[in-house]
């Protein structure tokens, strides 16, 4: 069976407002994955993003510089708190929508020196997808030890994994249709040869995103179409993950 990293934004299953679920658009998701899964027969990875979660905390305690002055250290810890609960709520819904979901935290198999990954171990994930479940890991407070700690988004994660894990395909999902231009209009290809033009279109859609918002996403998904992994993103209406699952146009499709 093919393998898809599915990202799931955090601007999708969480609200504006501090801390704040959106659990009807997660229990959406969570049933839409399940009937996909039956109905296309494919393995899949799900990454979940912070949202409204531990994008504010990072961002108070400036937890991706590291152990940077006193209140570093239980900024590492509630950041890292945020980001699992977020997970696990999630996981917690795909369970209930009868996803065979099992939550895997990163800061757990990845260790960085100054921000950089210094190694990892990732038999575990192996082997929950040889048994086709599913597993989800998140952006994630990752432990330094030149730094004190770092973090790694969602698509630094996937570009990490799909280098062991080569999947097919992967899908960013989020609250916007894809990348836009000026114009306002989803721009449906980025590869080598526009990249350079298309950067001054991209921003960030969160003004929290201790991430990089679009382009960062946009740069790490290029990082991954070198590898010849084509990357989707797409907005989280319903049907948009069938149709991409489908090969039908939409989003922006990224490839190198």
């Amino acid at each position: 069976m093919d393998l898809v990293f599915l990202k799931i934004g955090g601007s999708l299953i969480t609200k504006r407002k501090t801390y704040t679920l959106n659990l009807k658009k997660i229990r959406e998701i969570s049933r839409e994955i399940l009937r996909l899964r039956k109905k296309y027969k494919f393995k899949l990875l799900i990454g979940n993003g912070a949202g409204s979660f531990a994008h504010v905390s990072a961002k108070k305690f400036k937890t991706k510089e590291g152990y940077i002055n006193k209140k570093s250290k239980i900024g590492h810890c509630i950041v890292q708190d945020d980001a699992s609960t977020l997970n696990r709520i999630l996981v917690k819904e795909l369970i209930r929508a009868g996803e065979r979901a099992i939550s895997v935290q990163p800061s757990a198999f990845i260790f960085c020196s100054k921000k950089k990954i210094k190694s990892l171990f990732l038999d575990p994930i192996k082997n929950y997808l040889k048994n086709d479940l599913v597993p989800v890991v998140f952006g994630d407070v990752i432990s330094d030890e030149k730094l004190g700690c770092t973090i790694l988004s969602t698509e630094e994660i996937f570009k990490l994994l799909a280098k062991f894990l080569k999947p097919k395909k992967i899908i960013l999902m989020s609250n916007v249709e894809g990348v836009y231009d000026s114009g306002g209009k989803v721009i449906p290809e980025i590869n080598r040869e526009n990249f350079s033009k298309i950067q001054k279109f991209l921003k960030g859609a969160d003004k929290i995103d201790v991430t990089g918002g679009m382009a960062q996403k946009v740069k790490e998904a290029m990082e991954i179409a070198k590898e010849g992994i084509e990357v989707f993103i797409i907005g989280g209406k319903k049907r948009n993950l069938e149709k991409c699952l489908k090969g039908e146009k939409i989003g922006t499709k990224v490839f190198f």
